[in-house]
């Protein structure tokens, strides 16, 4: 049972008058039909004392069980649920009184059985008729405003496809009518839902058209529900057929109906390329994120990247107690501190112009800010300018880490988390080795705070000890750089769309999606007993770029090779054609998490290689590039220096 605390409106009073009245004329049917006229005349009176007796009892049910609260506008099978809990829980008090009583109040058994059923109509039937009749008046005014409805296909005969479906008939004003569905499941076919029928699978889509154009319903839209997105075999040749026939595309949202007013109206969005890469939907549990950021005091460099800024309204939407950005782009840091105010009010959020490679100033501002996690995103992410600006990439990429961590270290924050990626395996790139040196040091300040808490403990002087974590992962789809928006432009402006070689493949992930896993594998890092100090995100399968450009060609309605072309312009400085998640001396290892793993850290005595960090500082120093990235080579082996021509 729950208790409902939602105030008495009249129209709630209305309702929950009316089923007290309810509950009184079931016992009075079920004497009725158990005696007959007699039961006016000489049972009457054993009505009356049984009526008074129930009534209070029922009203506390009702309560408990939230009847009153329920709008008859949506009853559903919720509702159902709880008026049978409540029947349920008035038949069996019918019972005890008959027990307790000891014959001062008789219960005839079947006034009993058959109230259940009575009370169960008595309050479920007004409810129901309510409901349909609401629905129908809504149809008929949206007929009365003489604006045609749009007919639309349906991609797809699950749950999505039934609440589209009940959405477009009690939303009048959404203008559009179901007229027909397409099935993934042939077993489906000639079946209906609500009324609306299942015409063919995807291979019958023109002659489903055309058998709909006939009777003068021709359809011209196509919504695609999740099904359709992840078991259609070949969702591209269903989406460029459709095209081809006149039909616009569009996607249902997640989740499904949303509303300001709780209206319960559509929201559709067009088809686009994440949509096509096959990538499964992962369910994620947000409460191992929420127990990890609510209340804590939280600082996120790079805030205003495309990582970065998906980390902070993420962040910001788990109820942080402060939210500090450090940004060295004025512009970036503006667009996202203005995006979290707007979005979310209640959440204090700072931001600080900063580079990271500003050791005096980073130190400062961690140091003043105490934060208890700290998100390290700032880096330098073009591996072809990373590949011609060396010692950029180097004080950014690893010098920067350092700054950061040390400033995490002495402000004995919880935890540090670093953004890497999947170019810090075996790389061959500055960028990827600037990455994976940033990964080590890491790791070694993990172990050192790690054996540092140990020694303190032992001499009864624990402290909160820090974690240092990187997080490594792929490409993420629509970040800045990536090959989605240059795609995009290149359609744009009517092709040829570039591909540098026709074996390229990368890791995809969304961006929201990436992030949120980020968050989680940040909190399995801080709440488990194992010390993971690299953690790496389940990417799927590789996507080859050239596949990928195919798709978003036909995407936009176009034939690859015809329309648009597709030109080979040859790998660039610093790029390999297959991207590795994971080095084979470091095995990974599957987490309670699913789609989170953990890698292996490699074995190194932590205080050499932190004199190794102080040498490239040293060498940062003088500015020789040369030096620089010698004492990178040295930091990360398997790193083979490559001047550009």
């Amino acid at each position: 049972m729950r208790f409902a605390p939602s105030p008495l409106t009249p129209k709630r009073l209305a309702a929950f008058a009316h089923d007290i009245f309810m509950t009184a004329a079931s016992i009075v049917i079920g004497y009725y039909i158990r005696f007959g006229t007699d039961a006016f005349t000489y049972r009457a009176d054993e009505m009356t004392t049984l009526i008074a007796v129930v009534l209070p009892f029922a009203a506390v049910a009702y309560w408990m069980f939230g009847l009153y609260a329920g709008i008859w506008r949506f009853a559903s099978i919720p509702d159902l649920v709880n008026i049978v809990k409540a029947v349920t829980s008035v038949t069996v008090f019918l019972v005890f009184i008959d027990f307790a009583s000891r014959g001062a109040i008789v219960v005839p058994r079947t006034v009993v059985f058959t109230d259940w059923f009575i009370l169960t109509a008595l309050l479920g039937g007004p409810r129901l008729l309510y409901r349909v009749y609401r629905d129908r008046r809504l149809l008929k005014r949206g007929h009365r405003t003489g604006r045609t409805a749009i007919p639309v296909l349906i991609a797809g005969s699950g749950n999505e496809a039934e609440i589209i479906i009940r959405s477009l008939e009690t939303n009048g004003s959404d203008l559009l009518t179901p007229v027909g569905m397409i099935s993934t499941k042939k077993a489906h076919i000639g079946q209906r839902i609500r009324n609306v029928p299942v015409l063919g699978d995807s291979a019958d889509l023109e002659r489903v058209v055309q058998r709909l154009a006939q009777r003068g319903q021709s359809p011209r839209r196509l919504i695609l529900t999740n099904e359709a997105l992840t078991k259609e075999p070949d969702i591209e040749t269903l989406i460029v057929q459709a095209r081809k026939l006149g039909l616009s595309v569009e996607r249902l949202l997640r989740p499904a109906m949303t509303g300001a007013d709780g209206d319960g109206r559509l929201k559709l969005a067009p088809i686009h390329i994440e949509d096509l890469l096959g990538r499964s939907t992962r369910e994620l549990d947000y409460t191992i994120i929420r127990r990890l950021i609510d209340g804590q005091r939280v600082l996120v460099t790079g805030g205003g990247g495309t990582i970065g800024s998906e980390l902070c309204r993420q962040i910001a939407s788990m109820s942080c107690r402060r939210l500090l950005i450090v940004e060295n782009s004025e512009f970036a840091l503006y667009g996202i501190t203005k995006d979290l105010n707007r979005d979310f009010p209640g959440v204090p959020v700072e931001g600080r112009l900063c580079d990271v490679r500003d050791r005096r100033k980073i130190t400062a501002l961690v140091e003043q800010f105490k934060p208890d996690i700290v998100f390290h995103a700032a880096a330098l992410k073009h591996v072809p300018i990373v590949e011609r600006h060396i010692a950029e990439g180097i004080l950014t990429n690893t010098i920067g880490t350092v700054n950061v961590a040390d400033a995490t270290r002495k402000a004995g924050a919880k935890a540090m988390v670093m953004i890497s990626t999947d170019k810090a395996v075996q790389p061959i790139s500055v960028m990827g080795a600037t990455k994976r040196a940033a990964e080590s040091y890491c790791e070694a300040l993990d172990a050192l705070s790690h054996a540092a808490n140990n020694r303190a403990n032992g001499n009864g002087n624990g402290s909160r000890e820090t974690r240092f974590m990187s997080v490594r992962f792929g490409n993420v789809l629509g970040s800045s750089g990536s090959v989605v928006p240059l795609f995009q432009e290149q359609l744009e402006q009517g092709g040829p769309i570039t591909v540098t070689h026709p074996d390229m493949n990368r890791y995809f992930m969304t961006i929201k999606e990436a992030v949120s896993l980020v968050l989680m594998a940040s909190a399995l890092g801080v709440s488990s007993r194992d010390r993971i100090s690299i953690f790496v995100l389940d990417m799927g399968e590789p996507v080859r770029i050239v596949d990928l450009a195919e798709r978003m060609i036909r995407l936009a309605g176009l034939e690859p090779g015809q329309d648009i072309g597709i030109e080979f312009t040859g790998v660039r400085e610093g790029e390999k054609l297959n991207e590795e998640l994971f080095d084979a001396s470091e095995p990974l290892h599957a987490t309670e998490l699913e789609g989170i793993l953990s890698a292996e850290p490699r074995s190194f005595v932590p205080d050499v290689l932190i004199d190794k960090f102080k040498t490239l500082q040293s060498t940062a120093k003088d500015g020789d590039e040369d030096a620089m990235q010698a004492r990178l080579a040295a930091l990360v082996p398997e790193y083979t220096p490559q001047r550009p021509n």
